[in-house]
């Protein structure tokens, strides 16, 4: 968001932030949003009261996150002007503020919850989980414009939904700044059998799957070494049943394993980037992903990337040539991709060269900035 804001301002437009209560202007200032809630006449205290018990009945789409959105949508048009807004369809609230606000709105698929893969599930998360999916329903068949990262995403949204991929329906990656070549991977300055994977330790981003990948991993190359960085959410065994990162280490991975695995939990971009130059490949392991930064980030840092194949990720990977793909939550096929990947230096120079070219070419800033100019300018234009 911030590489594609600077890049707005600097080709001359104006783009603000509404994020945290706050309005981010292009100057640099930021300005409260954040209202009195409690305020108001007396019938305006007792219809929130109303409105508060209504949604704890519809508790999945949050819809009061919705109002406060759209109440900060207007209080920040009474600052400085607004043209357009992009927000998400997540939770149905970019509906929500398009009917509460006169602004033009872009909805921007980031990763509808129908598309996630089934996992356990208590019946109170069941029942949320149907309440959210007919609130984005509800964003995704009202929106003018749509946007999404990857046809994938877009058709099955759309075939979901009933709502015609129409031209006003834009596929276009996200942006991403790219890495200076003073920070970018190199071979000569990694280290040999060292993999890193970013993102948490929860179920979607399959840290179970890299870890017993690694453990099988270790049979055929013992001296390799894993380090996880992400925070740690807790890793779904069972309907409403958490273990975080110790107690699955403790219970699936081999000592070998566990001696040769390093957690070190959420980390800072700039010590992130330092794990990367250390790394000979970055893995990411998800289940399901929209358009993963984790994945971006090491693209545009010229990493060699091995990745699960999730819906969308042939639009991102060419499989051989800018990254590798392996099945989800096949571990063993994991092991066997990143074994391969150890033994070939070749391939690995290639598909690292190759990752940053496509990133360069398909998803820099400069080439995703005239994309979404183009798509906000349509809409401004009614042709939406």
């Amino acid at each position: 968001m911030a590489a594609v804001r600077n890049h707005f301002i600097a080709s001359g437009h104006d783009a603000s932030v509404i994020a945290d209560g706050q309005l981010f202007l292009g100057d640099g200032r930021a300005v409260p949003l954040v209202q009195a809630e409690n305020g108001g006449s007396l019938f305006a205290r007792l219809g929130r009261k109303a409105m508060h018990r209504i949604d704890s009945l519809n508790d999945g789409a949050m819809p009061e996150v919705g109002r406060i959105i759209a109440r900060q949508v207007n209080a920040a048009r009474a600052i400085a002007p607004i043209d357009i807004v992009e927000m998400e369809e997540s939770f149905g609230w970019s509906d929500t503020v398009r009917r509460r606000t006169a602004v033009p709105i872009v909805t921007r698929l980031h990763g509808p919850h129908f598309l996630k893969p089934p996992r356990p599930r208590t019946p109170d998360e069941q029942r949320a989980d149907r309440q959210r999916i007919g609130a984005e329903g509800r964003a995704v068949r009202g929106a003018r414009t749509l946007t999404a990262p990857t046809r994938a995403v877009m058709d099955a949204t759309c075939n979901q939904y009933a709502r015609a991929a129409t031209a006003a329906s834009n596929v276009i990656p996200n942006p991403i700044a790219l890495a200076p070549p003073a920070i970018r991977w190199s071979a000569e300055r990694c280290e040999p059998g060292h993999i890193l994977a970013v993102g948490r330790f929860d179920y979607w981003k399959g840290a179970d799957t890299m870890l017993r990948a690694f453990d099988t991993l270790l049979r055929s190359r013992p001296d390799a070494r894993l380090t996880l960085v992400g925070p740690d959410m807790g890793l779904e065994v069972a309907a409403g049943k958490l273990v975080n990162y110790d107690a699955f280490v403790a219970e699936h991975l081999s000592p070998q394993a566990q001696a040769r695995t390093r957690y070190l939990g959420k980390q800072t971009p700039d010590q992130i980037t330092a794990l990367r130059h250390t790394a000979q490949v970055t893995v990411c392991a998800s289940r399901w992903e929209n358009f993963p930064y984790a994945l971006l980030e090491g693209f545009a840092a010229g990493c060699p990337m091995v990745c699960t194949d999730w819906p969308g990720g042939r639009e991102i990977i060419v499989d051989g040539e800018s990254g590798l793909l392996t099945p989800v939550g096949d571990a063993d096929a994991l092991a066997a991709r990143l074994d391969m990947l150890l033994g070939n230096p070749a391939l690995m120079t290639k598909i690292a060269e190759g990752g940053f070219i496509r990133c360069r070419d398909h998803f820099s800033v400069e080439a995703v900035g005239a994309q979404l100019l183009d798509c906000y300018s349509a809409a401004l234009e009614g042709k939406s």
